[in-house]
C-alpha cells in the first residue's frame, strides 16, 4: 500500500488517459483508485491534488468540485494548478467567471515557463494587447514544444501582414503533424502567396493530410491532381509516402481531363 499511495497520482493520471481513449476496464480501475486518491491529495500532496482535480474535470465533468484541489495545488506553487485554475475562471467552469484572476494565473504560470499557460494568455489577450506581445507568448509557447500554438501565431502574424514568417509556422507545425496546418501548407504553395505557386509541394502537403486521416482538402486535391500529369501525381505521393492514394488519385482524375 505504500509504494501504490507513493505513485497514487502517476497512476491516476495514466489511467485517466487510457479512460479517455476508451478503456473500459481503466475507467473501472480509475474508480477504484479515486478514494485513495482523494486521501492522499487531503494529506496536502501536490500531484494527487492535481490528478485528482484533472479527474474530477475530465473523467467526472464535475469542475466544481475539481476547482478546490486545484486551489489547494496553486496555493503551494504549482504550475500546473495554476493553470488549470486559470482556465475555470477564464470560461466560468464551477467558479463565477473572473477574467482578471484567470489572467493573473495565466501569467504567473506563463512565467514559469507553462506553455500551456503562455497559450492560454495569448488567447486571453488577443485584440486586447500589443500584437506583438501576443505573439511572443505565442512563440515561447511553440517554442517549448506546444505545436498547436504554430498555427495560432500563423494566423497572427499573417494579420499582421508578415507572411513570410506566418508560412514558417504553419510549415512547422505540418511537419510536426498538425493536420490542420498541413492544409494551409498546400494552399499557400497551391495559389503561391510567397512567390510563385508551387504544384508539386501543395499535392504533397494534401497527401499528406490525407494520410493523417484529414479528408476537408479532398476536393482540393482532386481539383489541383486534375491540373497534374500522372507523374507529377505518382511523384509527389512517393514523396508524401502516400503511393496507393495517389495512384488512385491518378485513376480518379483521368476520368474528367
Amino acid at each position: 500500500m505504500t509504494n501504490e499511495r507513493s505513485g497514487i497520482a502517476a497512476i491516476a493520471v495514466a489511467l485517466l488517459e487510457s479512460a479517455q481513449g476508451g478503456d473500459p476496464a481503466a475507467a473501472r480501475r480509475l474508480s477504484e483508485v479515486l478514494p485513495l486518491l482523494k486521501e492522499v491529495a487531503a494529506s496536502g500532496e501536490v500531484d494527487a491534488q492535481n490528478a485528482l482535480g484533472g479527474i474530477l474535470l475530465e473523467f467526472e465533468e464535475d469542475p466544481s468540485s475539481a476547482a478546490p484541489w486545484f486551489e489547494k495545488a496553486a496555493e503551494q506553487g504549482s504550475v500546473e494548478a495554476k493553470r488549470s485554475l486559470g482556465h475555470l475562471y477564464a470560461n466560468g467552469l464551477g467558479v463565477s467567471e473572473d477574467i482578471e484572476q484567470a489572467e493573473r494565473l495565466f501569467k504567473e504560470a506563463a512565467g514559469q515557463g507553462d506553455v500551456y499557460a503562455q497559450f492560454n494568455l495569448a488567447q486571453l489577450w488577443w485584440g486586447k494587447r500589443d500584437p506583438e506581445v501576443v505573439a511572443s507568448l505565442l512563440r515561447a509557447a511553440a517554442e517549448g514544444g506546444l505545436h498547436d500554438a504554430y498555427v495560432v501565431l500563423g494566423d497572427l502574424l499573417a494579420a499582421m501582414d508578415q507572411d513570410a514568417q506566418a508560412f514558417r509556422c504553419y510549415l512547422n507545425a505540418a511537419e510536426s503533424g498538425h493536420d490542420g496546418a498541413m492544409y494551409v501548407t498546400a494552399c499557400w504553395y497551391r495559389d503561391g502567396t510567397l512567390g510563385q505557386p508551387d504544384k508539386g509541394e501543395a499535392l504533397v502537403w494534401f497527401f499528406r493530410m490525407l494520410r493523417a486521416g484529414n479528408a476537408d482538402g479532398l476536393h482540393e486535391t482532386i481539383a489541383l491532381a486534375r491540373s497534374m500529369s500522372d507523374e507529377e501525381i505518382l511523384h509527389a505521393g512517393q514523396r508524401a509516402n502516400a503511393s496507393n492514394e495517389a495512384k488512385a488519385m491518378v485513376g480518379t482524375v483521368r476520368k474528367h481531363r
